[in-house]
């Protein structure tokens, strides 16, 4: 599945954002064997919202659950991007360096 960035979509910006820290989320599995990520809150860095690519305990994706959520959306974001190093890695040679967690940056739009 890809993923689709929308650069004039709030939430898309902050789902960018929040994959960027991925390095700061917990995971897991749940019992379906789906992976399951602690993604923490940005307003509160010490609460942390349970996601997977498709659900949220988040307020906005229980008022709203019929779209993603920021914290879904960078949950989508980052396992995508997880795939492509791994798909580009088995084509690079062995002395490549590793890439590592939370390669991201936001870089701020100017007109």
């Amino acid at each position: 599945m890809s993923v689709t960035i929308n650069a004039d979509d709030p939430r898309t910006i902050r789902a960018i954002e929040i994959a960027a820290e991925a390095d700061h989320w917990l995971s897991g599995r749940n019992p379906q064997g789906e992976d399951v990520f602690g993604v923490p809150s940005q307003h509160d860095p010490r609460h942390y919202y349970i996601v997977t690519r498709a659900t949220c305990d988040c307020p906005d994706f229980r008022n709203h659950g019929s779209e993603p959520c920021k914290h879904v959306l960078a949950v989508r974001l980052h396992e995508e991007l997880l795939r492509a190093e791994r798909s580009g890695s088995s084509r690079q040679p062995a002395t490549a360096p590793a890439r590592r967690r939370g390669h991201l940056s936001v870089v701020p739009h100017t007109s």
